[in-house]
C-alpha cells in the first residue's frame, strides 16, 4: 500500500512539474533580445507602468511587424483556443466535455473553405 502510495505522489508530483512549465514556457518574453525577420530597422519595446507594451520603430511597416508579433506573444493561447474551436478541434485540447462543440462548428467546413481560399489567393 505505502508503494502505491508513494507511485501515486511521485505521478502527481511529475504531473504538477509538466504542467508548471509548460505554463512557464507559454508565458511571452518581455526581456532581452529577439531577432524578428522582416524588420529593416531597430525596434525597441518597452512596458510602462501598467505593461503596456510601448513600441518605437524608425518606419511604419516596422511598428507593424513589431505589433503584430507582439498580439501574437502574448494572445498566442487565446488565438489557438479560437482556431480549434472554428476548426472543430477543442477536444484535442481539452478533452470528451468539447465533442459536441467540435461536431457542430465541424458541420460548417471552416478548415476546409480557408484551405481552399489559400490556394486562390494571390502571393506576396
Amino acid at each position: 500500500m505505502k508503494r502505491l502510495a508513494g507511485i501515486v505522489a511521485l505521478a502527481c508530483v511529475g504531473l504538477a512539474a509538466g504542467l508548471w512549465t509548460t505554463v512557464w514556457l507559454s508565458h511571452p518574453v518581455l526581456d532581452g533580445t529577439i531577432d524578428l525577420a522582416g524588420l529593416d530597422a531597430r525596434v525597441e519595446v518597452g512596458r510602462d507602468a501598467y505593461g503596456v507594451p510601448v513600441v518605437t520603430a524608425s518606419s511604419r511597416r516596422d511598428l507593424a511587424l513589431a505589433t503584430g508579433f507582439i498580439h501574437a506573444q502574448e494572445r498566442f493561447f487565446q488565438m489557438d483556443l479560437l482556431r480549434r474551436i472554428a476548426a472543430g478541434e477543442l477536444s484535442a485540447l481539452v478533452g470528451r466535455a468539447a465533442l459536441g462543440v467540435d461536431r457542430d462548428h465541424r458541420l460548417h467546413r471552416f478548415r476546409a473553405a480557408a484551405e481552399q481560399l489559400v490556394t486562390v489567393m494571390p502571393a506576396g
